[in-house]
């Protein structure tokens, strides 16, 4: 690894540690902050409100992040026409994407019976969280331009920027005025300035992306159509694992246990939240390795960087289980036991999940991914199954075992597939249109 390129990952990882710190901040700010003006029925509303038009994130289909990886990959090989085309062709289809959604939902969440009884507050406080939702996707694409010119930490900075000005809207429309709609476009004014201003600063890094429409073509759009729908299935994956499992654990075991397995969980996980921002932070190096079909270089920095995620995952994990029992005291009150063996499976999964985190990264940035997702959805659902089918025999040592099985199947998928790409010859059409 190059000098220039340690200084960049390091960047790199100090933005994702800020936008994980400004996460937590907000989360524990916003509480006393809301129940301060308004009393627990409100705060429930705000809460649903500003829930729903988060599902409209998903609409970008991947498309923004498979636009990333190819004008990455046609910059690292010198192409900026390449990395012009597939840019415009990719705001082409945001436009596209946020006019129908802005001319189907708003009508809807303006005149739509539900929710029932919705105050005309409660109704604009919806239309402008959605709106700033599809403002969002012009923030995506900016952070996109940033990673493909050597900027990917001042992007990631500048976007957690914008969201923690977003919140900092919703305060001050909160202790202003206080109604629902007050604060909800407060918020979005203050995301449309950090988004604007983020998309100015994109734009100065590289003078031959600029914004507009002028090279955009269909069929650049519909190269990208498939790498982009492959990108939706790890989140539909992690519903499954995740949001399914949770719901199996109470259908099954009951809210009890459903309290002790999510703590437990999150816990697991703080080391896989440590590894991914490192690998995360590699995304940009490997995308543009690839697109300069430097293969020995990016094998070689594959490799030390899988090697250097497992050893920081390792650790992590036998530190956090050393450490649980007083962990899970301090933090529950003393109201959720230490259990060593449930503790421990939960963890193996998470040392699991971290030791793909480099050989994801390198097939998700390369635009190979394709084989990957499917595998990842078949993960998914056998944790589901396997959970449905330990947890009435094992309980909670059935469901750890069920989701360390089906992290250990997409691992070694995972790894084989990262392995095979690595033997490529380089950029080939299905990656570089």
């Amino acid at each position: 690894m190059s000098r220039a390129m340690h200084q960049r990952v390091i960047a790199a990882m100090g933005a994702h540690s800020m936008g994980m710190a400004i996460s937590v901040g907000i989360q524990l700010a916003s509480l006393p902050l809301f129940l301060a003006t308004w009393d627990a029925a409100a705060y429930g509303m705000w809460l649903l409100l500003s829930a729903l038009p988060a599902y409209l994130a998903m609409a970008d289909v991947g498309m923004v992040t498979a636009a990333g990886n190819r004008m990455t990959m046609a910059l690292g090989a010198g192409d900026t026409a390449m990395a012009s085309r597939v840019f415009q062709s990719a705001q082409m289809f945001m436009l596209f994407v946020c006019a129908v959604l802005a001319a189907l939902a708003l009508p809807a969440i303006w005149w739509s019976p539900w929710p029932a009884n919705a105050t005309l507050d409660q109704r604009m406080a919806l239309m402008a969280l959605t709106v700033s939702v599809l403002i969002a996707f012009a923030g995506g694409l900016s952070e996109q331009l940033f990673k493909a010119t050597h900027r990917y930490a001042l992007g990631t900075l500048l976007g957690n920027f914008t969201r923690l000005a977003e919140w900092a809207g919703w305060m001050l429309g909160l202790l202003l005025v206080g109604t629902f709609s007050a604060v909800a476009l407060t918020g979005l004014a203050f995301r449309a300035v950090g988004t604007l201003l983020t998309m100015v600063v994109a734009r100065a890094g590289e003078p031959g992306l600029q914004w507009g429409l002028r090279h955009a073509t269909a069929a650049t759009v519909r190269d990208m159509v498939r790498p982009a729908a492959a990108f939706m299935a790890f989140p539909l994956a992690n519903a499954l694992s995740f949001q399914g499992v949770t719901l199996l654990v109470g259908v099954l075991l009951g809210p009890v246990a459903v309290a002790v397995f999510s703590t437990y969980r999150t816990l697991a996980r703080t080391a896989v939240q440590v590894t991914a921002m490192f690998s995360h932070s590699l995304w940009p190096e490997f995308s543009r390795q690839f697109g300069q079909g430097s293969l020995a270089e990016l094998r070689q920095l594959a490799r030390r960087s899988a090697a250097l995620s497992a050893v920081q995952v390792l650790l992590l994990c036998a530190a956090l289980y050393a450490i649980a029992p007083w962990l899970l005291s301090a933090w529950t009150h003393g109201k959720i036991a230490f259990d060593p063996a449930v503790v421990g499976l939960l963890i193996a999964y998470a040392a699991a999940s971290g030791l793909s985190h480099v050989p994801r990264v390198l097939l998700m940035s390369t635009n190979q991914h394709g084989t990957l997702a499917v595998w990842t959805m078949l993960g998914g659902a056998v944790c589901v199954m396997l959970t449905a089918w330990w947890a009435p025999r094992a309980g909670l040592n059935g469901v750890g075992l069920a989701m360390l099985s089906s992290e250990l199947l997409v691992v070694i998928a995972c790894v084989t597939l990262a392995l095979r790409a690595l033997g490529h010859g380089g950029p080939t059409r299905a990656v570089m249109p």
